[in-house]
């Protein structure tokens, strides 16, 4: 399981080294494998070790359905992924495509979400933490 947040820094050629606690749960479920794509419903990104991708990729394929926006989105994440594994310093390279789409510089923050991981840029982490602590936090009192 994935849990917390992660400061990140990103190199010059997108990669980015896997925290230690992150790296050990997808050495422990994939051998070191992961899939990263565009997320389900953010401009960031999400990670998935590759087991856990691959059950969500099927489950995706699968539902081909009638509706066109539930065709698109299984599109968009199942088209954008990649598979990505761990060298042997327990880095990963990005790929540029996706750093663009989820705005990713040098400094980014990860978030355990469970099952996976989000990849943010530092901005827009930062922007929706204000604004939930705008809206639920704010009044609780000091």
């Amino acid at each position: 399981m994935f849990r917390g947040t992660k400061d990140i820094s990103l190199d010059d050629k997108g990669r980015m080294a896997m925290p230690t606690r992150y790296r050990d749960v997808f050495e422990e479920r994939s051998d070191g494998k992961l899939f990263i794509t565009v997320s389900r419903h953010d401009l960031c990104l999400s990670i998935y070790a590759a087991t856990d991708w691959l059950e969500e990729e099927s489950s995706l394929t699968e539902l081909d359905g009638d509706d066109p926006d539930r065709r698109l989105q299984d599109q968009m994440l199942v088209g954008h992924a990649h598979e990505l594994e761990l060298d042997s310093s327990g880095r990963v390279v990005i790929p540029s495509r996706l750093r663009e789409y989820a705005e990713l510089e040098k400094r980014a923050v990860m978030v355990g979400q469970g099952t996976r991981l989000a990849l943010w840029s530092e901005a827009k982490w930062n922007r929706n933490v204000a604004l939930w602590r705008e809206r639920h936090v704010q009044g609780l009192g000091a």
